[in-house]
């Protein structure tokens, strides 16, 4: 029997088209769906708790800033790591560990008229004045001595230019990718950057010489100049002040930089690394990194991992060897970047496998819901065909 759609065409014979062969192949597809979650949440709900539920993240007001397990060289936290940004003082991890690795800590060193001059924080040393070399690295690393961070440069390299291209050189062998470095102090200069990344393989370095690990542990120290004069030395980080168990390091300030810190705490066996850069309250953030750090179960969240640990080289060594040039038509190198989770920037863990019973009540829930939609339609659509459709 013919009959006319709602279009006003004649349609071949045989029944009207209804919504109900459709609708029993939508409820099959939906009863295969619904198996399918209920074989698989089983599954899920073997899953280990820790990736089935991850705690959130730490809450960081910085937008730069790194946590990184000392023994390990493993990130726990990261947010815009890799980001190049003005360094400040925490230059001097680079200068300490490369004149360590330079001078004798009994040679003497002699005030120059450049370190004379330097600003902000010093010791107000006076060209021609002595000093030995390991309490110029304490006033570089307790107190952030800008004089003392040219003195040694000077010792170390003859002047501050050429111990900036053995810093660079150090850079390269230590494995930093995001740096360039102009000055041992860290005042603000022109392409004079670095990262919270490469900061922190700098931190590392810094605590794996036990010297100069127990310098950025002390509070204050004193000592005698060779020429007799006294310098006791009170450190000012809040963090080392403040925090239990805070192990070092160093703090910074500039005005292209703002507030900068790397800070390390030790907690039954195991070291911490925070380097923050530019936030409004480092230390308070450094503190809770810490304790989200040592908290149980912590594991690392972001898959990255600090290069493997090289002993820093001599300057000497450093300039000795020229730097590699690329050949003539060859495409400069790649900077170097580490990779970033979206959810890691923002302060959360990355998103794990859902529980057994939410995905069975979503399955559940989107079941009844289609179900209910398709009753709706098919009853609207029957009244529509008692309407529309006339057969002749």
């Amino acid at each position: 029997m013919s009959w006319v759609g709602r279009d006003g065409r004649l349609r071949p014979p045989g029944p009207p088209p209804t919504a109900q062969g459709r609708t029993r192949a939508r409820l099959g597809l939906l009863i295969l769906l619904a198996l399918l979650a209920a074989a698989v949440a089983p599954a899920l709900g073997r899953l280990p708790a820790a990736a089935a539920t991850r705690p959130p993240g730490p809450r960081v007001a910085g937008k730069v800033g790194i946590l990184v397990d000392a023994g390990t060289g493993d990130v726990l936290w990261g947010r815009g790591q890799s980001k190049v940004v003005p360094p400040a003082s925490l230059t001097k991890l680079l200068t300490a560990i490369t004149v360590r690795a330079s001078l004798g800590q009994r040679e003497v060193a002699v005030t120059g008229l450049d370190a004379a001059r330097r600003p902000a924080r010093r010791l107000a040393l006076r060209p021609g004045q002595p000093i030995l070399v390991e309490q110029a690295l304490q006033a570089l690393m307790i107190v952030s001595a800008n004089d003392a961070a040219v003195v040694l440069a000077d010792r170390a390299a003859g002047s501050r230019h050429r111990f900036g291209i053995a810093m660079n050189a150090q850079s390269r062998r230590l494995g930093l990718r995001s740096s360039h470095w102009r000055d041992p102090d860290g005042l603000d200069m022109p392409g004079h950057l670095s990262s919270a990344w490469d900061l922190a393989i700098l931190s590392r370095a810094v605590l794996r010489d036990p010297w100069l690990a127990g310098v950025v542990r002390a509070r204050k120290a004193s000592f005698v100049r060779p020429d007799g004069h006294r310098h006791t030395l009170t450190a000012h980080s809040r963090f080392l002040l403040d925090y239990r168990g805070a192990v070092g390091i160093t703090t910074g300030f500039t005005d292209a930089a703002g507030h900068c810190l790397a800070a390390a705490a030790s907690r039954d066996g195991r070291t911490l690394i925070a380097v923050l850069l530019g936030g409004p309250d480092p230390p308070a953030d450094a503190a809770r990194l810490m304790d989200w750090g040592f908290g149980p179960g912590r594991v690392p969240r972001t898959g990255l991992r600090l290069p493997a640990y090289v002993p820093p080289a001599s300057v000497a060594e450093l300039l000795a060897r020229p730097p590699a040039r690329p050949a003539v038509g060859a495409a400069a190198p790649a900077r170097f970047e580490p990779p970033r989770s979206r959810h890691e920037e923002r302060g959360r863990g990355p998103v794990g496998p859902a529980p057994a019973a939410a995905v069975a009540a979503v399955a559940v829930l989107a079941t009844a819901f289609v179900l209910r939609r398709h009753q709706v339609r098919r009853r609207v659509r029957r009244r529509l065909a008692d309407r529309d459709v006339a057969p002749r």
